[in-house]
């Protein structure tokens, strides 16, 4: 098999004033230079490239004509007030998956500290073994690093047996994605259909989105892009909850986009909240960016046509 000749990487790091002259000479419009050399310098140049695709003539790396540096900051504060978004519907799912958690498997087990016990976690196969070590070090660490959070130190303070705290308080400890490796790893089903079914879901769809919320919950914390890239793709709800989910031409094609992340968002919300109101924030910030004007919902975002007459994206 003939060998691919080594490809070197030649581009040479330029400074902020040579950055932003690059940028002109490829046919961006600068009204102000010192500002945009601040915003280059806490920005960056890599970071806001990620956003100027759309405004490239198609095949080349030249502006369309009149396009503006304030036209790309304006569609990074959009990616970013999406972000905002998404992180305030997670962190709502989030306490809920974690009550959900503690008190239908605490209530199953009859055990506090379940979270410690190898017995109560997948160990049929070797994988399965070391995934539920894995878990449970995993916890034990984050305990030992939290030994000087009050609660915890109280416990330890009064308490002598059992020797490590109950579950409702140690799993307050844990981030979303060890949350969800608890859940997939714990053996039983019982508790598992207990938790999709208080929000409406079975068990195998709720799984594949929760998974997806993790996966976005980490892109939000790290301020990763997030309004036009592609997502995994996920598991339709098939059942709905009251006709309150998309309809099934809308759904196969659109499950690796954002779109579909956001009616997922949309439909846990309402499970949490009936009085939910995420729907129409992002209709509204769709609006005040004018992603929808521009057509860029579509293009960009995954969202269907005809997705307005969707029960959930209705307006009340």
């Amino acid at each position: 098999m003939p060998t691919r000749p080594i490809r070197h990487f030649t581009k040479p790091a330029i400074d902020f004033t040579q950055q932003l002259r690059k940028l002109q000479a490829r046919g961006l419009v600068v009204a102000d230079e010192p500002r945009a050399l601040r915003y280059l310098a806490n920005i960056s140049y890599y970071r806001l490239s990620g956003y100027w695709g759309s405004f490239l003539v198609p095949g080349t790396s030249h502006f369309q004509p009149g396009t503006t540096l304030d036209d790309i900051l304006h569609r990074y504060q959009f990616d970013k007030q999406l972000r905002l978004l998404c992180l305030e519907a997670i962190e709502r799912l989030e306490i809920s998956f974690r009550t959900q958690l503690i008190y239908h498997i605490t209530r199953y087990t009859g055990d506090n500290n379940w979270y410690e016990q190898a017995r109560f976690f997948k160990r049929g196969t070797p994988a399965e073994q070391a995934a539920s070590a894995r878990l449970l070090a995993t916890i034990r660490g984050e305990l030992d690093r939290a030994k000087s959070k009050t609660f915890i130190a109280d416990y330890y303070r009064f308490y002598d047996h059992p020797r490590n705290p109950p579950a409702w308080m140690v799993l307050e400890l844990l981030s979303f994605g060890t949350l969800y490796n608890l859940f997939t790893q714990f053996v039983d089903t019982a508790p598992k259909l207990a938790i999709a079914n208080h929000f409406n879901l079975a068990l195998r769809v709720f799984d594949s989105w929760m998974q997806s919320i993790n996966g976005v919950r980490n892109k939000c914390a790290h301020h990763d892009r997030l309004w036009d890239i592609a997502m995994k793709p996920m598991l339709s709800n098939q059942r709905g909850h009251a006709g309150y989910w998309l309809t099934e031409p809308n759904v196969t094609a659109i499950n690796t986009k954002i779109y579909y992340t956001l009616s997922i968002f949309n439909f846990l919300m309402v499970q949490v909240s009936q009085t939910s109101s995420f729907g129409r924030r992002v209709v509204d910030l769709l609006r005040e960016y004018n992603i929808i004007a521009l057509g860029l919902h579509q293009q960009h975002m995954g969202f269907p046509a005809g997705w307005e007459q969707e029960i959930m994206w209705l307006e009340p």
